[in-house]
């Protein structure tokens, strides 16, 4: 059974790295890139289509046609850029963090239940090609002398609301190495992958995210306000 995928971004965000064959040097390169390349033929793509500008309508007309689409989704992807915040207005007053709300919702329509999505936060690379901005390599060495190559997602610098749905595991496993907390498994609802690694195996993540809303979802401590 196919899923059906929303994806919520920052579409005006420039400033992140070009994609060869796409010209509007935003974030909407990539939804245009997942659109033409990567779904696969039994997935339903939920995000909206290029040509369907949904700018003009009154805000609740836009949260209306969004509840749609997310209700009717299974995976929501987060595009994570680098200018996906506007610093100056509230986060409650921005798109993104109220579409992960949503996506994390239970909701009943015409007796049939809608239960959370499974969430991937895909990180886009940045104008130099790096993804440091959100997500680093990290070396570390133990009390014994042993080397551990970590990754260190950078939870502050993203919303609130997606912050708080990582390293939520109610009973994680854990260790201390030079004073950092390192977490191990699936620690996260929110699943974490680079834009490289996620369109070379999409499958395989959207796989890990149904795992966990399927099987999962009452080991972790959802947080569902914007």
């Amino acid at each position: 059974m196919g899923r059906k995928v929303f994806v919520s971004y920052k579409y005006k965000d420039n400033r992140v790295a070009p994609l060869n064959g796409y010209h509007k040097h935003t974030v909407r390169d990539y939804v245009d890139y997942l659109q033409d390349h990567k779904y696969s033929g039994d997935d339903y793509n939920k995000a909206e289509n290029n040509n369907e500008n949904l700018s003009d309508f009154k805000k609740d007309t836009i949260k209306s046609k969004l509840r749609d689409k997310i209700w009717d989704s299974s995976i929501t992807l987060v595009l994570i850029s680098p200018g996906m915040r506007v610093e100056w207005q509230k986060e409650e007053d921005q798109w993104m963090p109220w579409e992960v709300a949503y996506s994390l919702r239970t909701e009943t329509r015409h007796h049939t239940r809608s239960l959370p999505n499974g969430m991937i936060a895909v990180v886009l690379p940045d104008l130099f090609e790096s993804y440091d901005y959100f997500d680093s390599q990290e070396t570390l060495i133990d009390d014994q002398g042993n080397v551990h190559e970590i990754e260190s997602i950078k939870t502050g610098n993203t919303f609130k609301i997606i912050r708080e749905n990582m390293f939520n595991q109610k009973d994680p496993v854990t260790d201390t190495i030079q004073g950092q907390t390192i977490y191990y498994g699936e620690s996260s609802y929110i699943i974490t992958v680079r834009w490289a690694d996620f369109i070379d195996d999409v499958d395989t993540y959207f796989d890990r995210a149904m795992n966990l809303k399927e099987n999962r979802i009452d080991e972790y401590e959802l947080q569902k306000q914007p």
